[in-house]
């Protein structure tokens, strides 16, 4: 039996304090997330589990795939 592998992973910008969460099942890209401007509350370390907590509880981001 396959079980669906989903990961996510993140990238930053600086600049813009904006993150890009990307969501891959099995290896494919299937959704694209970017948080809108951060603040104070921007972070360099994030674990997935910080990702999938951002996405379930925060109205911070839009999708953009």
């Amino acid at each position: 039996m396959n079980k669906n592998k989903i990961r996510y992973t993140i990238t930053l910008n600086n600049s813009a304090k904006t993150y890009t969460i990307r969501r891959f099942d099995n290896g494919k890209l299937t959704a694209k997330y970017r948080s809108y401007p951060q603040g104070k509350e921007f972070s360099r370390d994030w674990t997935e589990s910080d990702i999938k907590n951002f996405l379930k509880n925060s109205n911070d981001y839009y999708i953009i795939k």
